[in-house]
């Protein structure tokens, strides 16, 4: 009686141990899904921003449009084309964004780069725009260092109209 009894609790074991596995699978499976679909909307969006005009000495700054049309919550994608013409080499630099009137809660990330006298580099800056009403922003691209202190008179103005 007892061995029958230990067979049965072991076969339920098992039982329960696969049915986790399965689950387990199932559960990755589709965690994997939601963040392979939302890298894949992002790179999507990347790609499908036009590459700003190549910057230069008189144009420092350039970007790959100077208006974006958006609403509220949304998170869009411009690209920034810096040169470097100063006769010092640019450490751990990344664009940012300030507006006027101020833009209250606007996130901008962008990876930070050296940029070496003479060179020209290339950012993805991802914006997520603030729940705001309605509105139309003069906003400047400034470039800042990894110390919060943004290298003075390199600035492009562009505007930001966020529509219902």
């Amino acid at each position: 009686m007892h061995k029958k009894a230990a067979m049965e609790l072991s076969v339920t074991a098992i039982v329960v141990l696969i049915l986790a596995i399965v689950m387990l699978g199932l559960g990755l499976g589709f965690i994997r899904g939601m963040f392979g679909k939302v890298s894949t909307q992002l790179e999507q969006q990347v790609a499908a921003e036009p590459e700003p005009s190549a910057p230069t000495g008189a144009f420092p700054i350039t970007l790959s449009r100077e208006s974006l049309i958006t609403h509220a919550g949304d998170k869009e994608i411009i690209k920034v084309g810096l040169y470097n013409p100063s006769n010092e080499s640019w450490l751990t630099i990344s664009p940012t964004i300030s507006c006027t009137p101020p833009l209250n809660g606007i996130t901008v990330d962008a990876n930070p780069k050296n940029v070496e006298q003479g060179q020209s580099v290339i950012f993805n800056l991802l914006s997520t725009i603030p729940s705001s009403a309605p509105n139309t922003y003069l906003c400047q691209v400034q470039i800042e260092r990894a110390d919060a202190t943004t290298i003075p008179n390199y600035e492009k103005d562009f505007t930001i109209k966020i529509v219902q």
